[in-house]
Order: C-alpha cells, then sequence, then structure tokens
C-alpha cells in the first residue's frame, strides 16, 4: 500500500509541474516586459556587461614565473567576483550601485550559466530569453520544493503529494504574495521573488525539523537553504531569518500555555534560544560580505516620498483580518476554498502535536499588519524601519501552503473514519480513493480562477509579441543610434514621464522602460527608488534648458506627436519616435560649494526642490552636504536641517525653508568669479570618469562634479593621489580643489 501512496503522490507532483508547464508555456516566448521584470533583467545585462568588463581589468600582467600563476589566478577570480557583486548600474536615476544593498547572485549565476552554455544555445537564445526560460522554469517547478518540504516534514507521501498539488494555487488582488499574478506576464513581474521562493518551504521545514531531531544533515541543509533563500532575495530571506525564534521557541509557548513547571519553562526557552543562535550564526558569517556592509551603508540608501505609504505600513490589524477571513489573500476572485482549509490545518495542526506552522502563520500574520497596527515596535527588528511591511504576505502565503495540504489531509482522515463504520474495508485503502477524490474534486472547484488568469496572460503576451515584431526595426535603430552617440556624446536619454511617457510606447511597454532594459541610462523613471536622486530627479522641468545640464540629459526620444521645445535640435526621424539633442557639459562639471548644509538623508526633499527651482545650479553653485547632521567647524557658510521643513544657522535660530529660503554664500569675495575649466573629459563603462581641470587664481570654494550618485564606494583621485570626495546638491559626487594649476582626475567606482 506504501508503493501505491508513494506512486499516487508523485503523480498529482507531476501532474501540478506539468499543468504548470502547460499553462504558461508563453512567459519564455515574451519579447519585452511591461512590468518589474524590465528592471529585473536590466540588472542581468548589466551584469553581462561587467562581466566583460571585468574581463578587461581583472586581467593579470604577463609573467613567466610558474610561481605566481596559481596566486594570480585566484587574484583575478576575485576580482571577478568583487566587481559583479557590488558595480554602478547607471540606468536609473543618476545611477546606483544596486548589487551592492541588493541580490546579486542570481544575476552572475544567470550570466555565468549562460556564458557557460553559450556555446550550445547562443544561437538558438539570447540572454533575454534564457533568462526568462529560467523564470518559467522557477515559476513552474515551485511544487516539487513543497513537496520536498513536506517529505523533510516526514508527512505521509499523500499529504505532500497534495501540497505539490495545490501549490500553485493561491489567488489574490495582487498582493505581490505567492500567486500567479506576482510572477507572469500581465502581472507584478517578481521574478527576484522567484528565486529565493524556491528554497522558502525547505528552510522552513528543515529549521522545524532540526529543532526535533537535531541531526547534523538537518543542521547543514537549515544552514544552506537560509543562504539560498537569502542570496535569492534579501526580503524574504528576512522573513526566514524571523522564522527561527519562532519555530525555536514554540515548544517554550506550548509549554507555557500547558502551565507547565517554572524549571521545565526555563530549560526550554534556553533550549530555543541556543538553537535560534546555532541556526542564525553560520548564515549571517557567510553573507557578511554583503550584509554587513549594506546595514553601514544604509546612510545612503534612499526611503522615497514616491512609494505608497500602504508599502511601508502595510494595512494594519482590522483590514489585514478583513482580507483573510472574506478570502482576499487567498481566494480572490472565487469561493474562499483556501481560506477555510487554512483555519482546518491550524486546528489541525494544533490538535497533532504540531505546531510550529500554526504559529508561523499567525507570526506572519501579525507582522502583515504592519506598522499601521505596531507602529516604531517594529523598528526594534533589526531591518524593519525601512522595510516594505505588507511583503509579510509572502509568510502568511507559505505558512498558508503548509497548513492547506494539512487541511484536506485532516478532512479526509475524518471522512476515511465515518466511511470505515459503513463500509468494512482498510483503513489504508480508504485513505488512499478518499484522497484521490477529495483532491480532485478541491482542484477542479479552485482551478477555473488559476486558467482564467493564465489564459488572457497567454492572450496578451501573443498581441505584446506581434506589436513589438512590427516595432522591432524601428527600436533597434533607436537603440543603435543611441549607443553610437553615447560613445561620442555620453548622456542620459529623456523619453517623457508619467502618463505621456506611458502613452508613448513599444507594445505594451513605455519606451523609457524598454531602452533602460538595454543599458541605456534613462531619467524619469523610478524601478527602484533607492538611489538617493530618485525622488528629487522628479522636480526636473522639461522646458527648462539648465535641468538637462544639471542632469547631463543630452538625448530626448519622443513620438512624432510631440511639440518639440526650441532648444531642442533634431538628429533622427521616423514615424514611430523622433531623437533630438541638447547642449550638456557633460558628465562632469565645475562649479563652487561656498556652503555645506548637514541633515538626514529623510530631511533633505524639500531643501533640494527649492535648490533646483532656483538660480544656484544655473550659477553652478553645488553646496556641499554632510549626512552627520551636525554643524562642522568651516569657515564656510552652512546650516543644518532640524526636519523636512525647517533648519538652524550657527547662532541657533530655526529657520522656515519656505519663508526664508537659505542662502549658500557667504559674502561675496574675489574668488567668486573664478570658476574650474574642463579641458577634457572622458568615461569607461559608466565605471571609470577622466577630466583634466585648469584652475587660473586661489578658488578655496571650487568644485568638480561628477553627475553620478553620490556613495562612499566612489574613489576620486587627483593627479594620481587619492583624495576624500564629498557630497554636492542634488546628490553628485564632488571633490574640492583650492590652489590654482592643471589637474588630472580620475572618478572610478
Amino acid at each position: 500500500m506504501k508503493t501505491i501512496e508513494k506512486i499516487i503522490a508523485i503523480i498529482f507532483l507531476l501532474f501540478s509541474i506539468g499543468f504548470n508547464l502547460r499553462l504558461y508555456q508563453a512567459e519564455p516566448t515574451t519579447r519585452l516586459d511591461p512590468n518589474d521584470n524590465a528592471f529585473q533583467f536590466a540588472l542581468v545585462e548589466r551584469t553581462n556587461q561587467i562581466w566583460d568588463y571585468a574581463n578587461h581589468v581583472c586581467k593579470p600582467k604577463e609573467s613567466n614565473s610558474f610561481v605566481m600563476l596559481a596566486p594570480r589566478s585566484l587574484g583575478e577570480v576575485g576580482c571577478h567576483l568583487a566587481l559583479l557583486s557590488d558595480h554602478w548600474v547607471p540606468n536609473w536615476a543618476q545611477g546606483y550601485n544596486l548589487p551592492y544593498y541588493y541580490s546579486h547572485i542570481p544575476q552572475i549565476i544567470m550570466v555565468g550559466s549562460y556564458r557557460l552554455l553559450s556555446p550550445f544555445i547562443s544561437s538558438s537564445l539570447s540572454l533575454f530569453q534564457y533568462y526568462h526560460l529560467n523564470i518559467y522554469l522557477l515559476l513552474s517547478l515551485f511544487p516539487l520544493s513543497l513537496f520536498i518540504a513536506f517529505r523533510i516534514l516526514k508527512f505521509p507521501w499523500l499529504t505532500a503529494g497534495i501540497a505539490a498539488l495545490f501549490a500553485s494555487q493561491i489567488s489574490t488582488d495582487g498582493l505581490y504574495g505567492i500567486d500567479q499574478s506576482s510572477f507572469l506576464w500581465r502581472g507584478w513581474g517578481l521574478s527576484s521573488q522567484l528565486f529565493a521562493l524556491f528554497w522558502f518551504p525547505l528552510a522552513i521545514a528543515s529549521i522545524i525539523q532540526w529543532t526535533k531531531d537535531s541531526t547534523r544533515k538537518l543542521y547543514i541543509c537549515s544552514i544552506v537553504f537560509l543562504v539560498l533563500t537569502t542570496v535569492g532575495h534579501l526580503g524574504i530571506g528576512m522573513m526566514t531569518f524571523l522564522a527561527i525564534p519562532i519555530i525555536c521557541l514554540t515548544p517554550t509557548i506550548i509549554i507555557v500555555a500547558e502551565k507547565e513547571e517554572k524549571r521545565q519553562i526555563i530549560e526550554s526557552l534556553i533550549r530555543g534560544v541556543k538553537q535560534t543562535v546555532f541556526l542564525a550564526i553560520p548564515p549571517l558569517l557567510i553573507l557578511s560580505y554583503w550584509i554587513v556592509p549594506a546595514f553601514l551603508n544604509n546612510n545612503f540608501h534612499n526611503i522615497s516620498v514616491w512609494d505608497p505609504v500602504w508599502k511601508f505600513n502595510s494595512f494594519g490589524a482590522k483590514e489585514a483580518v478583513t482580507m483573510f477571513v472574506n478570502g482576499t489573500l487567498f481566494d480572490f476572485g472565487r469561493f474562499p476554498m483556501f481560506t477555510i482549509l487554512v483555519f482546518i490545518g491550524l486546528f489541525a495542526t494544533i490538535q497533532n502535536g504540531f505546531p510550529h506552522i500554526a504559529f508561523l502563520f499567525l507570526s506572519f500574520l501579525l507582522l502583515f499588519f504592519g506598522r499601521t497596527t505596531w507602529g516604531g515596535l517594529l523598528n526594534m527588528i533589526p531591518g524593519m524601519s525601512e522595510f516594505h511591511q505588507h511583503r509579510f504576505i509572502v509568510g502568511v502565503h507559505l505558512a498558508g501552503l503548509f497548513l492547506i495540504p494539512i487541511g484536506i489531509s485532516w478532512i479526509i482522515t475524518k471522512i476515511s473514519k465515518f466511511v470505515q463504520r459503513i463500509i468494512k474495508i482498510e483503513p489504508a485503502q480508504t485513505i488512499i480513493v478518499l484522497s484521490i477524490l477529495v483532491s480532485i474534486s478541491l482542484y477542479l472547484f479552485v482551478i477555473q480562477q488559476t486558467i482564467s488568469y493564465a489564459s488572457y496572460n497567454t492572450t496578451l503576451i501573443q498581441g505584446a509579441n506581434e506589436a513589438y515584431q512590427q516595432n522591432k526595426d524601428s527600436f533597434d535603430l533607436l537603440l543603435e543610434t543611441l549607443k553610437e552617440r553615447q560613445k561620442a556624446r555620453p548622456g542620459r536619454i529623456y523619453a517623457l514621464r508619467g502618463n505621456e511617457g506611458k502613452a508613448f510606447q513599444i507594445a505594451s511597454t513605455p519606451y523609457y522602460m524598454q531602452l533602460s532594459t538595454y543599458g541605456i541610462p534613462t531619467v524619469l523613471w523610478l524601478p527602484e527608488t533607492w538611489s538617493m536622486n530618485s525622488d528629487t530627479e522628479q522636480f526636473f522641468s522639461e522646458d527648462n534648458p539648465s535641468h538637462y545640464n544639471l542632469y547631463n540629459i543630452k538625448y530626448i526620444v519622443a513620438p512624432p506627436t510631440k511639440k518639440p521645445q526650441p532648444f531642442w535640435k533634431l538628429l533622427k526621424e521616423t514615424k514611430e519616435w523622433i531623437l533630438y539633442e541638447t547642449s550638456t557639459d557633460g558628465y562632469i562639471g565645475v562649479g563652487t560649494a561656498p556652503s555645506i548644509v548637514s541633515s538626514k538623508k529623510t530631511d533633505i526633499i524639500n531643501l533640494i526642490h527649492l535648490w533646483i527651482q532656483s538660480d544656484y545650479h544655473k550659477q553652478f553653485i553645488f553646496p556641499q552636504l554632510s549626512m552627520k547632521n551636525t554643524l562642522s567647524t568651516s569657515a564656510l557658510a552652512q546650516f543644518r536641517m532640524t526636519d523636512p521643513v525647517t533648519y538652524m544657522t550657527p547662532d541657533n535660530i530655526i529657520h522656515n525653508l519656505f519663508a526664508e529660503p537659505p542662502i549658500y554664500e557667504n559674502p561675496p569675495t574675489l574668488e567668486k568669479n573664478v570658476q574650474p575649466i574642463i579641458l577634457s573629459q572622458s568615461s569607461d563603462t559608466d565605471m571609470i570618469f577622466k577630466t583634466r581641470v585648469e584652475i587660473s587664481a586661489p578658488c578655496p570654494t571650487c568644485v568638480v562634479v561628477l553627475k553620478q550618485t553620490y556613495h562612499p564606494n566612489w574613489t576620486v583621485t587627483v593627479n594620481g593621489k587619492k583624495t576624500k570626495a564629498i557630497i554636492v546638491f542634488p546628490f553628485f559626487v564632488g571633490v574640492r580643489l583650492e590652489t590654482p594649476g592643471t589637474y588630472d582626475i580620475t572618478f572610478s567606482y
């Protein structure tokens, strides 16, 4: 009978995977993305560019010494990994070192495996197609992860098979959870979550089982799956780390609830704390190369005012519970079958002495309430102060996917006992027959919503592919033209903004999205808001020529119906688009920094807004910005922001930013009219910018500005000597030059 159970369970698993492969087969055929995958693939494409760049800069010098070959090989590998895991991404918001903060291992593996397989597949699969093929497989194979997780937990084969069968059937109203609207083309395109989701159930299952068995094999599996989940997606990794103390302290909660002796409670608590430490420390040490620097330099990681408040605060207890009870979390658009099964699963796990999953579900649901309910209490958890609390829906969904098959199995067991009273049949046979009948009945009920959503997804992909094919030649011409122009006169591209930009499309994708996907540096689109220039860039005015120079916006792509600005110079025209050029100084500018402003990162948006609207940047006045939020001893004019609308001058007087706009200069001095002169400038892969600058007279406030987002990882050398970089408005990299002379300056990341 055991053999039959295994066969049926494996049939359920294979059917679930096969059904996904069939249902989502249009996904790898897509030619372009209208959602977050445009951002995700751009990171893959940039990693591919950096791979070539690393091949060039990490190449060891020629040597005839055999002894030096091994060390240099190791050094070359280290150089490659350093660049691949921390490089500049110029595509949006004046650039940002996204891999420094964001999950980068998936991109490295994607590009590395593609290059390894390129002799066999490059002629038939582009990197874009290969990327989407991997997403398609991860999405389709998710039932396998849940199946293995249930077997790790030593659930019966049939329960594992049922878990696999229902693994891909959650339906929500686009809440960014474990449902097809999060991943499909017509949905959000959250492929980064997929890289973590495959390992998430395995990590949870291994941790739970290790707290029971404490075997070395389970411990190693727990550590490995924790690491893989976190490198796939840091947010889901944080949820997995939060799950550790919940799981490890579950026995203590049970003992307390059962009112056991104080000694037993203390012993259980000590055991739970030890288990938590043993599980958490190794993966944290393994990932410390990434997590520690990201936390230490969090001051340069933007909290955007453009992100909806509900993302940071979630929905609150009342709304979250309402969404759960009325079926919105698990059964949007259908009878709340999954919701009912979650309730049954909660009861069954507690009744059957398996409470870890129940407590995990309830804990994630409480966290899903977010800051709307818990306020500042959540900030006591490391990393939660800037975390998008609504993303705990992923934890709620995963725990629910454990509870649903447990609930189904509980129902089958109860029906089996009733049937055996009426019909004389072996219990094992009854369980098998009922498992098949109940599972198929429930599956046929919930699958209709899944099919409906996915079918329309296929229709949309086919329509978009046809539209793209019709415009492919035109877009390829634009892309090649811009790439050629970038070689001679590099600059950013403005392809309209807001609703106007969304209406300017190729197929279903705005031009600004599609261009940025392939490495063209664009402005005024926020696929990510982590750059400190993300928010203030939105104050750009299309009719103000000085704003183009400020951000080095050299090219404009617009539809033929768009009325051009007087200073736009026509370069090329087709029936789909017109390419214009404007005059800018380039990525490197010069000016003066006659003042220092101290502020927290959350208090600068209005300050920069007023500066952008003023004449200061037209006069090439770039105040220095200090993130220490304290006044310095400098003789330069200075003040400190006390909140987003007020500032304090050195005399300790508080001023309103809008009633009394700050003055960035001391009384005029002789050096005011002294300006550095740029003799030449060049760039390489947006990672190295070089310039030669001349200063004719002493100039204590002179500054050379690189129009890329400041980060401490930018290195500046002046005449071969490393020099301290500063932040200048709006949030660019600057270096001060005070004495007359000619300077060769290199900005490198």
